[in-house]
């Protein structure tokens, strides 16, 4: 007798389950959209994109959205629609049964600028790929100049390696940019000292310090890490006893050593 009246039990559970599920089902069906939720989830950091800027990418996209059945809707599609946008690098969209489209968007984070030659200028995130200057903001981000031929402007939104360029002497100046600025936004200590990188025509790298009136010729991209080490320490050992402002130069560019020019 116990056992029919679980089994009744259950039965009785799958039964209002069912209802419920097929109430919500058709309550879904006939919900419309009333609004849009934009969510900027890494607004504090980067101000790229702002909600207004996604609202208009959706609303004139040509899909039916306000107003329309939500099963209607199609996420996927509006997904890759702002995915296209160059400071997008995430879109999750999903409904609600209040009658909400919600779009939760994580941006680009760039960790260089880029100003070459010919004065254009653009940026490259943590991927690798290419994204224009905006209007909206300026990020403050370790900047680079100098001797930088090559616009890959026209490549926007695109990785540079994905991008099918031939390999030169000078476009590889692209790349290594792209390693030490890796490396540097990697590092609390460096992304805080290092603000400029300047190629010169030799193709190799001086940076500018935030702290100190010197400059820090690293030499090529040759075993970088190690030329960043010894910095670190003449930083540490040499600079806090000599004074920070008494040198013109710290040259890295020699194995085993570092080289000072007193000013």
């Amino acid at each position: 007798m116990k056992k029919v009246k679980i089994l009744l039990i259950w039965i009785g559970i799958a039964v209002y389950l069912g209802f419920a599920l097929g109430f919500v089902s058709d309550k879904y069906k006939q919900q419309v959209c009333e609004r849009i939720s934009v969510k900027i989830i890494d607004s504090l950091t980067n101000s790229f994109v702002t909600s207004k800027d996604v609202m208009d990418l959706l609303l004139e996209s040509g899909g039916k959205i306000l107003g329309y059945p939500h099963h209607t809707i199609q996420t996927r599609e509006l997904e890759e629609l702002l995915n296209n946008e160059a400071f997008i690098k995430n879109a999750e969209l999903y409904k609600t049964i209040d009658g909400v489209l919600h779009a939760d968007i994580l941006q680009r984070k760039p960790i260089i600028r880029i100003i070459n030659q010919k004065g254009q200028s653009y940026y490259l995130d943590k991927e690798g790929v290419i994204l224009p200057v905006s209007a909206n903001f300026t990020s403050r981000v370790l900047v680079a100049n100098g001797y930088i031929s090559e616009p890959f402007l026209a490549e926007s939104n695109k990785s540079i390696f994905d991008a099918e360029v031939p390999k030169s002497k000078r476009n590889q100046v692209i790349y290594d940019l792209y390693d030490l600025a890796a490396f540097i936004d990697g590092s609390d200590l460096w992304k805080a000292q290092i603000t400029q990188i300047f190629v010169n025509s030799k193709y190799e790298y001086e940076m500018i310090p935030r702290v100190g009136a010197h400059i820090i010729y690293l030499g090529d991209i040759n075993d970088y890490e190690t030329k960043f080490r010894k910095l670190k320490a003449m930083y540490r050992y040499g600079l806090n006893s000599g004074g920070w402002n008494n040198y013109e130069m710290i040259n890295l560019k020699y194995e085993n050593q570092v080289v000072c020019t007193k000013r």
